[in-house]
C-alpha cells in the first residue's frame, strides 16, 4: 500500500474533486462560482493588456488615431453623421461607416449566439436571417429590380421598392438575388465561427499546459461506452479530424453538424494551431455552409425558381413514380404546401424599422388602413385584411386621425433589435403588448441563460485548472 494513501491518493483525490466540480453552480456554490469567475475576468484583463503590450505599434499607429478621427469629425462636422431620408437625401459618409458596423455586429452576434445556442439549441438563423431572406426574395419579386435595394436589416431605407427605378430592368436575377443576401449570411455564419471557439481553447489550454482536458476525455469515454448513433458520430468526427487536418475540419464546420463540439475539443487536444483551425471553421461555416444556405433558401423562396424545379425535376419525379406505384404520387405538391406553409410562419416573423413600415406602406405622416391592409396582403382574404387594419388603427391611432404616426408606432418597437414584428401590430385574440413584452421577455430570457451558462462554464474550467494543481501537488508528494 504506498504511502500517500495516508494523506492524499491522486485518483481517490481527482475522482472527488471532480464530483466536487459537477455540483458547481451559481445557486449550489455561489462563492466558488463570484471568485472563480473573477480569477476568469482576472486572467483576461491580463491577456488583453499583454495583447496590447505586443501590438502597441498597431495601437498607436492604427487604433487611437482611428479614435480620436472619429470623436474629431463628430464634434466638427456632424453632417457627415447624418442619417438618410428615404428618396430624398443621402446619408453621410461617417454613417454609413457606422451603419456598415452595425450591420456587421448585429449579424456576427447573432451568429455568435447561434452557435452556443443561447444554452438552449435555438438557431438564430430561423429567427432573424431566413425570415429576412425570405423578405429580400418577396421585395425582389414586388420591385422586378435590384437595383438601388437597400438589403441590409438595420438600414431605414431597407427594401423600398420606391428607390427603385420602377420596372423591370433585368436585375432580378437569381443569381443577384443571392448577392442581397449573402453579406448577411456571410457575417452570421463568421459569427458561428467564432462562436465554435471556446471549445478548442479550453482543449487547447489544458493540453499545453500539461494537464489532461476533463470535457474532451469525458466526451471520449462515454462516447466509446455507448452505441447509439450520435456517439458514434462523435468518435468518426474525432478520427476524421486526426487524419485530415484542415480539409477534415473545413468539411466537418462545411454541413450541419451536431457533433462539431467534438472537433473543435479534438483540434485544441491535438494542439491544432489557431489560425489552421478557426480559417478551416469560417471556410466552412461562413463560406461553404451559408452560400448552400443562401441558395436553398432564394430558391425556395422564390416563386419563378421554385416553379422551374417543381416542373423540370419535381414533376417528372411524380410521373414516374406514379407509373412504378399504379396510384398518383405527387411530391411536386407536397413541397407546394410544406413551402406556402413555412411562407407564412416567416411573414409573420417579417420586421420593420418605424421609418420602413412608414416608407413602405404609409406616408411621412403615418400609415392608413389602405398601407395596413397592403401590409397585410398575405394574411387571410380580403375582408379579413380589412378588419386586421381597422383593429389595428382602433387600438393604435391615439389621436382618432385615422393614420398611425411615427410617435403612435414607438409602443411597438422591439427593445431587441429597434424594429415592429408585423405580427405585432394586429391585436387578435389578445392585446399585442402582452404578446410584444413576451417575445421580449423569450428573447431576453435566452440570452440570460447564455450569459448564465457562460459564466459557470468558464468558472468551472478555472476549477479544473486549480484542481489539476493540486492533484500534481498529490503525485509530488507521492513519489
Amino acid at each position: 500500500c504506498p504511502w500517500w494513501t495516508m494523506a492524499e491518493d491522486p485518483e481517490r483525490l481527482r475522482a472527488e474533486l471532480k464530483a466536487q466540480r459537477d455540483q458547481m453552480g451559481v445557486f449550489s456554490t455561489p462563492k466558488k462560482i463570484a471568485i472563480n469567475f473573477g480569477l476568469v475576468l482576472q486572467d483576461g484583463v491580463q491577456a488583453v493588456a499583454a495583447l496590447l503590450q505586443a501590438h502597441r505599434a498597431v495601437l498607436l499607429l492604427a487604433a487611437l488615431p482611428t479614435g480620436l478621427l472619429w470623436t474629431f469629425t463628430r464634434v466638427a462636422y456632424p453632417g457627415l453623421y447624418r442619417p438618410p431620408v428615404c428618396g430624398e437625401e443621402a446619408a453621410g459618409l461617417g454613417w454609413e461607416l457606422e451603419h456598415l458596423l452595425r450591420e456587421a455586429s448585429w449579424w456576427v452576434t447573432l451568429g455568435v449566439l447561434s452557435s452556443v445556442g443561447f444554452g438552449t439549441g435555438l438557431h438564430s438563423g430561423l429567427m432573424f436571417l431566413f425570415p429576412h431572406v425570405m423578405n429580400v426574395v418577396l421585395t425582389v419579386e414586388s420591385c422586378q429590380t435590384v437595383t438601388g435595394l437597400y438589403s441590409a436589416y438595420t438600414h431605414p431605407c431597407k427594401l423600398d421598392c420606391r428607390l427603385t427605378p420602377g420596372r423591370d430592368d433585368g436585375t432580378a436575377t437569381f443569381l443577384n438575388i443571392v448577392g442581397k443576401v449573402w453579406p448577411q449570411c456571410f457575417l452570421w455564419g463568421l459569427g458561428t465561427a467564432i462562436g465554435e471557439l471556446p471549445p478548442y481553447l479550453v482543449s487547447k489550454a489544458a493540453r499545453l499546459a500539461g494537464q489532461k482536458s476533463g470535457d474532451f476525455e469525458a466526451e471520449i469515454e462515454a462516447a466509446r461506452k455507448s452505441s447509439d448513433v450520435f456517439s458514434r458520430l462523435k468518435l468518426w468526427t474525432m478520427d476524421f479530424t486526426e487524419r485530415h487536418g484542415f480539409a477534415g475540419v473545413l468539411l466537418l464546420a462545411g454541413w450541419p453538424n451536431a457533433a462539431f463540439d467534438m472537433c473543435g475539443m479534438c483540434c485544441g487536444y491535438l494542439l491544432m494551431p489557431f489560425w489552421t483551425f478557426f480559417l478551416a471553421v469560417v471556410a466552412g461555416k461562413a463560406v461553404l455552409k451559408v452560400s448552400g444556405q443562401a441558395f436553398f433558401f432564394v430558391a425556395l423562396f422564390g416563386k419563378s425558381f421554385f416553379e422551374a424545379v417543381l416542373d423540370n425535376v419535381v414533376r417528372p419525379v411524380d410521373r414516374a413514380l406514379s407509373a412504378i406505384a399504379g396510384r398518383e404520387v405527387s411530391l411536386a405538391d407536397f413541397g407546394t404546401a410544406k413551402r406556402l406553409a413555412l411562407l407564412e410562419q416567416f411573414k409573420k416573423q417579417a420586421r420593420y424599422s418605424p421609418a420602413t413600415l412608414l416608407a413602405k406602406f404609409g406616408s411621412r405622416k403615418g400609415v392608413d388602413t389602405t398601407g395596413l391592409r397592403k401590409l397585410f396582403i398575405d394574411f387571410g382574404d380580403g375582408h379579413e385584411r380589412v378588419e386586421m387594419a381597422r383593429r389595428a388603427v382602433r387600438l393604435w391611432d391615439k389621436n382618432a386621425d385615422g393614420i398611425l404616426s411615427l410617435e403612435e408606432l414607438q409602443p411597438l418597437v422591439s427593445a431587441t433589435d429597434g424594429q415592429i414584428a408585423v405580427s405585432a401590430l394586429d391585436p387578435v385574440a389578445a392585446h399585442t403588448s402582452i404578446a410584444k413584452q413576451l417575445w421580449e421577455l423569450f428573447i431576453l430570457s435566452l440570452i440570460g441563460w447564455f450569459l448564465y451558462t457562460t459564466v459557470v462554464q468558464l468558472s468551472v474550467a478555472k476549477q479544473v485548472e486549480i484542481d489539476d494543481k493540486r492533484i500534481e501537488e498529490a503525485k509530488r508528494k507521492a513519489q
